[in-house]
């Protein structure tokens, strides 16, 4: 029996792998989409607005930029601003503050309208609170699993950033984290919270958060005088579910992947006629940040 199991097992195994074989699809060409890139806030500065074609699912050539349209936001207190087309870079819309002059302001709603080729696509949305960053503490330690790979320190520092979430169910939030003034932009660092949680449903309002959530700023560790800077923005829930959705398409891989689906957008097309349809979120965020540099002297000796 013991024989005849270990035989069976090999097949197994053998099946599973001739279960692999490459296969060419002939896929239809995508619909047209108006891909949005628009998030704004209420930092200081320029605010830049990004329009780009859709392509095909094969396709691995240039996007092409939207050139010559007219873009505009709207705020609730009848304010219009002009997203002027860059003549450096295409498909780049600029807004751009006179004086002290900000764009963003929380608790206020507005309205993104982009006009091109004889389409009108609307979004809107609003500005919510944000949390203080309280701290940011770290510690001495060895990378783990999730912070080794090639060209990552193997010792150094770990750190936690410490905020809590204000009282009232439905705050949500994404995470940026920058190193040495460069922020961490893989799929795996896309952090977003509901309330003090990674997910809805956690029943995490008015409280510290999480731990999973502050050390998600330590992909890899820091090292003594290395730049630390943590931000939190805040999003809408319908921005919060974009993300959400976003990552799992990027993450649905392997044997048992899901069919994979559409993300959701708040660009919708007025021009009911139209094949055009609109991509990408209209977001509007409050941020509220911290940055430290990173020193020997200043560690703790552990993180709570």
């Amino acid at each position: 029996m013991r024989f005849i199991f270990s035989i069976f097992s090999i097949l197994l195994v053998w099946g599973l792998f001739s279960c692999e074989e490459v296969v060419n699809l002939k896929v239809p060409n995508s619909n047209q989409f108006v891909v949005v890139d628009a998030q704004l806030t209420n930092l200081p500065g320029n605010q830049v607005i990004r329009l780009v074609k859709s392509q095909n699912y094969f396709d691995n050539g240039t996007i092409e930029a939207i050139k010559g349209a007219k873009v505009q936001v709207l705020d609730t207190l009848g304010n219009v601003f002009e997203f002027k087309e860059s003549l450096s870079q295409e498909g780049i819309y600029e807004w751009k503050p006179i004086g002290s002059e900000s764009i963003g302001k929380v608790g206020r709603k507005y309205v993104l309208k982009v006009d091109w080729n004889g389409e009108h696509l609307e979004a809107s949305t609003k500005m919510y609170r944000v949390p203080p960053i309280d701290s940011i503490r770290y510690k001495k330690a060895k990378a783990n699993l999730r912070q080794s790979g090639e060209g990552k320190p193997t010792e150094g520092f770990e750190a936690q950033f410490y905020a809590s979430d204000p009282k009232g169910v439905g705050d949500c939030y994404r995470l940026k984290v920058y190193k040495n003034d460069k922020l961490f932009n893989e799929p795996n660092n896309l952090t977003v919270m509901y309330d003090s949680n990674f997910q809805k449903g956690a029943q995490g309002d008015g409280l510290m958060f999480i731990l999973p959530v502050r050390s998600a700023i330590s992909p890899e560790l820091y090292e003594e005088g290395n730049k630390l800077r943590v931000e939190i923005w805040s999003i809408s829930e319908g921005e919060f579910d974009f993300y959400f959705q976003a990552r799992s398409e990027i993450n649905n891989a392997g044997l048992f992947s899901r069919p994979a689906a559409n993300i959701p957008s708040n660009l919708i097309n007025t021009n009911k006629n139209s094949a055009w349809q609109g991509a990408g979120w209209f977001g509007f965020s409050a941020v509220s940040s911290l940055e430290v540099k990173v020193e020997a002297k200043n560690a703790v000796n552990k993180l709570y």
